[in-house]
């Protein structure tokens, strides 16, 4: 007796179901790679504009003595992560974009760590999230360094600084030049030279402590609520009025400003010992 028609039908399909399955590649989401990019290096034009756009991505900069930006990625979970690098402007370039954000499916995995050796005199923008920022012995023009629930820390440069996060600690320690920093519900920590522009700091719900080294020439002014405040360790140029305190002290001729704006937390200017400081009088 022979196949019939249906049978015969039926077994063609099976046929052609499992050649395609043969052809087809096997797909299988990985998670968990780490992707670390070979350093890349750009050179760059007088004054040029370094720009970082990144998204859960920790920014670590430091300086370098030649005109050459160095360039190092790490991409954790590099599947979920975007990153891309872009040079405007002509060669040597007068605009660098960096950017590593993260796809969807790695928004709480997914994370990068980008550092980055900088030439001087270039202007800086970095703007990230979730993430630490942090600049080491740089001297540039301008730096603007925002991030949210990411601590910042300056250290031993020089420039204009503009620095805002949320929910995280800022330290700026041996800077000369203007600061405006901002930041929530943490502390802020400044040690550097005030001679020349309009500068400030404001926090909540943390402490504010100011030392202001030797070249400053600046007039300070700023008040606070529910919090200790002192002037070289004592209470001169503070004045109170029930839970609510202001702070008036001039250094040189005052040819600055710098302006402090907490609520409610402490505010020390020259403190004796500020302890992130390695315990430094």
């Amino acid at each position: 007796m022979g196949e019939s028609p249906i049978n015969f039908r039926l077994r063609i399909l099976i046929a052609i179901v499992a050649a395609f399955a043969a052809l087809a590649p096997v797909c299988v989401l990985a998670g968990g790679s780490t992707a670390t990019k070979p350093t890349e290096k750009f050179e760059l034009s007088n004054g040029a504009h370094v720009e970082v756009i990144g998204e859960n991505a920790e920014v670590r900069v430091h300086g370098v003595t030649t005109d050459t930006l160095e360039l190092t990625v790490t991409l954790n979970n590099a599947e979920f992560v975007d990153y891309f690098t872009q040079s405007f402007g002509g060669d040597p370039a007068s605009h660098l974009v960096i950017s590593a954000n993260v796809s969807a499916g790695g928004t709480t995995t997914a994370n990068s760590v980008i550092e980055i050796g900088i030439p001087a005199g270039v202007e800086l923008t970095i703007r990230t999230t979730n993430r630490a920022i942090s600049v080491d012995a740089v001297s540039i023009s301008t730096a603007i360094l925002a991030t949210s629930n990411g601590k910042i820390t300056v250290a031993n440069s020089s420039g204009d600084f503009d620095l805002n996060t949320t929910n995280s600690e800022v330290t700026v320690q041996g800077v000369d030049g203007p600061v405006n920093i901002v930041t929530t519900n943490a502390s802020v920590w400044f040690e550097g030279v005030v001679d020349e522009g309009s500068n400030s700091i404001s926090t909540t719900n943390g402490d504010i402590a100011v030392r202001l080294k030797n070249g400053s020439n600046v007039a300070v002014s700023g008040n606070t609520r529910n919090g200790d405040v002192t002037v070289n360790g004592g209470s001169d140029g503070v004045a109170r009025d029930g839970d609510r305190a202001s702070i008036s002290y001039r250094v040189d001729v005052g040819v600055a400003t710098l302006h402090l704006t907490n609520g409610p937390g402490a505010i020390h200017v020259n403190p004796p010992v500020i302890a992130v400081f390695d315990g430094e009088s």
